[in-house]
């Protein structure tokens, strides 16, 4: 027994999984650049792991290296191409870095994966109303507050009182 429980401590200390869980406990403390220095640490030692590019796209990203975070997550949706969550960060980051299109595209596949993600249409639904598709946004902004977002309530209000708005069914 003890020498099983020395291979796993020396597997785990050589493994990625050490500077993984130190990056994951600093990502939710918001140390974003220290959890960015020990999930790169991580990743260099797993290259595939999408959860590990993943954790270090939203340390980039909430740090403010958009563009990092971005090519991050383009690699996890290589790795995992049905993940919502992937495409939706990645949207996320677009938008922060002002790639409205690009935000629109990520934000729509999020819905087609997974459509009972409202974070996702009050996101697209921003982004359709600044490039001037208010009735798209509209009926983004209708869905989401169908699914429990409150968000959406106060665009819905104050862009969309003279849109109809089709009930989702």
């Amino acid at each position: 027994m003890g020498r099983f429980l020395i291979i796993s401590l020396l597997f785990f200390c050589s493994s990625c999984m050490l500077e993984y869980s130190s990056g994951l406990a600093k990502l939710r403390s918001e140390d974003y650049k220290g959890a960015n220095e020990d999930l790169s640490i991580a990743f260099q030692k797993d290259p595939f792991n999408h959860e590990i590019l993943f954790a270090r796209a939203l340390s980039r990203g909430f740090y403010g290296h958009y563009t990092g975070a971005i090519n991050d997550l383009t690699r996890a949706i290589k790795l995992d191409p049905n993940n919502a969550n992937y495409y939706f960060y990645r949207g996320y980051f677009k938008s922060k870095f002002g790639k409205e299109k690009g935000a629109i595209e990520d934000f729509s596949m999020t819905i087609q994966l997974y459509p009972y993600f409202p974070e996702a249409y009050y996101n697209r639904g921003i982004k359709l109303l600044n490039t001037g598709y208010l009735s798209e946004a509209c009926q983004d902004f209708q869905t989401a507050i169908d699914l429990g977002d409150t968000l959406s309530i106060k665009f819905k209000n104050v862009y969309c009182r003279k849109e109809i708005i089709p009930k989702a069914e």
